[in-house]
């Protein structure tokens, strides 16, 4: 199966707004004609580098990490940043990412959670907020959601329960399902037809 060719999708979204999006951020990718179109000028280097080139440096960041909890930790990061080099890197280096995103590495990130929680993701479903679960699931940022992983956190990986923690899990696996079966991440949350447009991976 070749990998999915390049979409054009549109956006309201602008200067730090857009560079804080990770599902629309391309770091030093942005053409220049993107730069004038979002206003990123003086917002990155002025140098436009290429995906390979991102692609390239990232992986030398990482082999130049010690342990695999550290390597772990720099691609969570890398996700929660800038999707599409995350999964550029992910794709183009899945036998030897695929451990350190998924088992076993994944079971020190679930049992290390709290401790490197920077953004949100995923959807926490908890006992005390049981009378909110409609409203939660009923946000329409979740009208576009093409699939699901569900853990209640117990027994990960054999390592017992981890409470929120096995969140880990989840976010692992759907990254697994978009680099393997190179389904796309999640859509666009804020579109406008009379914005400009942007081209991702």
């Amino acid at each position: 199966m070749d990998p999915p060719s390049p979409r054009v999708i549109e956006t309201a979204l602008s200067g730090y707004e857009l560079l804080n999006d990770p599902l629309l951020n391309k770091g030093t990718a942005f053409s220049e004609a993107e730069r004038d179109a979002f206003e990123l000028h003086g917002l990155l280097p002025p140098y436009v580098t290429s995906l390979d080139l991102q692609v390239a440096r990232r992986l030398d960041a990482l082999r130049g990490l010690n342990g695999d909890l550290q390597k772990y930790v720099f691609l969570r990061g890398l996700q929660d940043t800038n999707e599409t080099l995350f999964y550029a890197l992910l794709t183009r280096h899945i036998e030897e990412l695929m451990p350190i995103v998924y088992t076993p590495t994944v079971g020190l990130g679930c049992q290390q959670f709290s401790r490197i929680f920077r953004k949100p993701r995923g959807l926490f479903l908890s006992y005390p907020l049981k009378e909110r679960v409609p409203d939660i699931l009923g946000n329409p940022r979740f009208d576009a959601v093409d699939a699901i992983v569900v853990s209640d956190g117990e027994r990960i990986l054999g390592l017992g329960d981890q409470g929120a923690g096995g969140m880990g899990i989840p976010i692992g696996k759907l990254a697994l399902y978009t680099a393997c079966a190179y389904t796309r991440p999640p859509p666009c949350r804020f579109c406008s037809m009379s914005a400009p447009t942007t081209e991702i991976f």
